[in-house]
């Protein structure tokens, strides 16, 4: 009988499922993780930011594992530096309509229910 593969029975797929892991899940995340924290450690005041919630605001203080945020004129939320999901970078003219909540390029916001309800009012 001929031997298993290079000579290690049984053991061979258990060893090439381990490396496929590491080369398709774990590195890339290793990866994507590392360059979450350098963008993280890299924010400073005024720099924009988009949270895991979805909150969106401009870094007012930096903490050891916190950072303040201003979500409003006058409201400062503090937030785990984990939960930073991106900073937002762009025109100012762009991140002035991203905080102002206006629609981009004068398009119009669809209009909801709620909205026709106010007009029958």
């Amino acid at each position: 009988m001929g031997e298993d593969f290079f000579g290690l029975g049984g053991a061979a797929p258990v060893i090439l499922m381990v490396i496929l892991f590491y080369v398709l899940l774990y590195r890339p995340q290793k990866k994507q993780q590392e360059k979450q924290q350098d963008m993280v450690s890299k924010l400073k005041r005024g720099t924009r930011v988009v949270t895991r919630g979805g909150i969106y605001g401009k870094v007012d203080m930096v903490k050891e594992t916190t950072i303040m945020l201003e979500v409003a004129e006058g409201v400062v939320i503090e937030v785990a530096k984990s939960m930073i999901a991106t900073a937002i970078v762009g025109s100012e003219e762009e991140r002035k309509e991203l905080m102002s909540g206006t629609p981009a390029n004068n398009d119009t916001a669809e209009k909801t229910d709620l909205d026709d309800a106010k007009d029958k009012e």
